[in-house]
């Protein structure tokens, strides 16, 4: 079969997974939680840790209509260290390093509007003096509205011994424990509030600096480590995933920890105009008896509000009605998301797709413009940018 109706029965491939020999099924995924590193959103500019204001909404919009938890770092801490028995499941921390204007400025709002917990590393010795750094009113009335104010050092330099070979060993004891006390201090000091977590300055530690931490009166410091946090990890090498500028969203769900789920019969087709009339959005799992039919979910993302959404456990087919949302999604690249859990592996899966409704009063676009639709099929390794919205290597 080729054509139009080949592309419409193919199967879309999400997430730019490569194709592995059959192995042997991994355990259950461990309870646990990823803790999200952003440093700087839409400026001050800088080619590696500024995220766009667009790209930090979209991944905000994503956990919060996909079934991701948002906890307090606190709770991820009990969790670690046995005080708390259990964490939601999908939990995520967020968390904001350094002092920039625009943790303020963007995420504070976003986070607000969710009344999502969130934590900032501060390091004191940036605050009040630049245009681009907070004040430490701003830091107070973050602090005041339940924002968890933690510390970055005091002047955000490497902490390690071997950054610092030219002092002798009573001149860096001495330095050291100036970073780690009086960032404690002062913060303290400024918010009213307890300083009990530490995250370590571009990641940099070693043994000496996580006991002098634990001396210094932090239960907890956080790395640039990646992966997750599981009951029992090491409370003072906690691992973080860090966002960085170059980081797309199929990578940034990948990092989530979702893996590849297959659909077909995708309405609207993967990167074309919807066809005129149509007013659902839909697809199917074709290997719905592996997936928990209660973890099931739809949305669209680019929407910004969860929509109701139908799901028949007895053939796999989700649908999301879009008859009363249509105005506002005419001339819009829209993105759908599906996701589910495996029975087998307890693992996230998930399948992304994006499409277009026309606008009847706009001019027909030339063909040439428009996204074709690849021949995708289930032994296809990699899937095309418009269906699955990029790849991205692993840092």
């Amino acid at each position: 079969m080729t054509g139009p109706r080949a592309l419409l029965a193919a199967f879309v491939l999400i997430l730019a997974f490569p194709t592995f020999a059959a192995k042997r099924v991994p355990p259950p995924e461990p309870a646990g939680a990823t803790v999200l590193c952003y440093h700087i959103v839409e400026g001050p500019r800088d080619p590696r840790m500024e995220v766009s204001r667009d790209t930090f909404r979209q991944q905000m919009r994503y956990l919060e209509m996909t079934g991701y938890n948002v906890i307090p770092l606190r709770h991820l801490h009990e969790f670690v260290v046995g005080k708390r028995a259990s964490l939601p499941k999908n939990a995520v921390v967020i968390t904001i390093d350094d002092g920039w204007r625009s943790t303020f400025t963007e995420v504070f709002p976003e986070m607000q509007r969710r009344k999502w917990p969130f934590t900032v590393f501060i390091y004191p010795n940036i605050i009040g003096k630049t245009s681009n750094a907070m004040t430490w009113q701003q830091i107070r009335k973050m602090a005041d509205a339940g924002v968890d104010v933690q510390s970055h050092s005091f002047s955000h330099g490497f902490l390690s011994r071997g950054r610092h070979r030219s002092k002798s060993e009573a001149d860096y004891s001495e330095w050291l424990q100036r970073e780690l006390v009086k960032s404690k201090e002062v913060l303290e000091k400024e918010t009213g509030k307890k300083v009990q977590f530490l995250a370590y300055p571009y990641g940099d530690y070693d043994q000496n600096v996580a006991e002098r931490a634990a001396k210094a009166g932090y239960a907890a410091a956080l790395t640039c480590n990646f992966g997750k946090v599981m009951k029992g990890s090491d409370p003072l090498l906690m691992r973080r995933v860090v966002i960085e500028k170059k980081m797309d969203f199929a990578t940034f769900r990948r990092f989530l920890g979702a893996e590849r789920m297959l659909l077909a019969d995708v309405t609207p087709t993967p990167g074309k105009f919807a066809d005129p009339g149509v007013t659902m959005v839909s697809a199917k799992i074709p290997n719905f008896k592996d997936v928990d039919p209660k973890s099931v979910g739809m949305a669209l993302l680019s929407l910004g509000q969860v929509l109701p959404y139908s799901y028949d456990a007895n053939t796999g087919s989700i649908s999301v009605a879009v008859r009363d949302t249509l105005a506002a999604m005419k001339s819009s690249s829209h993105r759908a998301l599906v996701w589910a859990t495996d029975r087998k592996t307890g693992r996230r899966i998930e399948a992304s797709w994006i499409f277009k409704f026309p606008d009847p009063n706009a001019p027909p676009p030339p063909a040439a413009q428009e996204a074709a639709l690849p021949t995708v099929t289930a032994s296809t390794t990699t899937p095309s940018p418009s269906v699955v919205g990029g790849g991205g290597k692993r840092r």
